[in-house]
């Protein structure tokens, strides 16, 4: 799955065709909302303790992309992802196709971001061979947390390229979209810690079964 080689990275916001996104959501699909609202798979394709992602069928889905899975925290919707089909071009085109129709627009919504790689000169001819070797590379962001006017946006905005190998063994390349709550940070940094004390063989504390509430909690940390 295209998102479980990504999840270290945060969520993406789109705006879509010629209409406009949910402030706080994309694709039909909404942050804090029920995971039951919209049609999804029966089980959850990756769960970290009560983290758990989901491949949903978007009501309003974007011609620029082909799979859709949002993460969910007891049945909540906390992020919202979506990639692009894959590309086997060497030099990414249709990729970096699907980036710039994006930056545009986010930028428009959301003013200038905080990270914005304009030329991955590192990847020459072949940002194919560049994604795969690599593992990929954030090139857009834009953080809201802890801001003043953030009542109706996403905590975080996040582009992603990507590298992939099809089940034939090509090279392949992909742009990922996030867009994610205030709280997933948090969220995912208490998953993390379950996950490390079962693996040490430790006692989960009774406390740690819900992450804290804290103004602080929505800095940009990725899982």
């Amino acid at each position: 799955m295209k998102y479980i080689r990504t999840v270290l990275f945060s969520a993406l916001f789109v705006l879509f065709g010629a209409a406009s996104a949910l402030a706080a959501g994309a694709f039909g699909l909404e942050l804090g909302a029920d995971v039951n609202q919209y049609p999804h798979g029966s089980q959850p394709i990756s769960e970290r303790w009560q983290l758990k992602m989901y491949e949903v069928t978007p009501p309003s889905p974007d011609s620029r992309f082909d799979t859709y899975a949002v993460d969910t925290f007891q049945g909540r919707i906390i992020r919202i992802m979506a990639s692009s089909p894959d590309d086997a071009s060497v030099n990414g085109e249709a990729t970096l196709g699907v980036l710039e129709s994006l930056k545009d627009e986010l930028a428009k919504k959301y003013g200038e971001p905080s990270l914005n790689i304009e030329d991955i000169e590192d990847a020459g001819d072949d940002l194919r061979g560049y994604l795969a070797d690599e593992g990929g590379l954030e090139v857009l962001e834009w953080n809201f947390s802890g801001s003043d006017d953030n009542k109706d946006r996403p905590g975080a905005v996040y582009v992603f390229l990507a590298g992939a190998e099809t089940d034939a063994g090509a090279q392949t390349t992909y742009c990922t979209l996030y867009l994610e709550s205030e709280e997933y940070p948090a969220v995912s940094d208490q998953a993390a810690q379950m996950e490390q004390n079962a693996d040490s063989g430790q006692a989960a504390d009774p406390q740690d079964s819900e992450p804290e509430s804290d103004d602080s909690a929505g800095q940009v940390e990725s899982d």
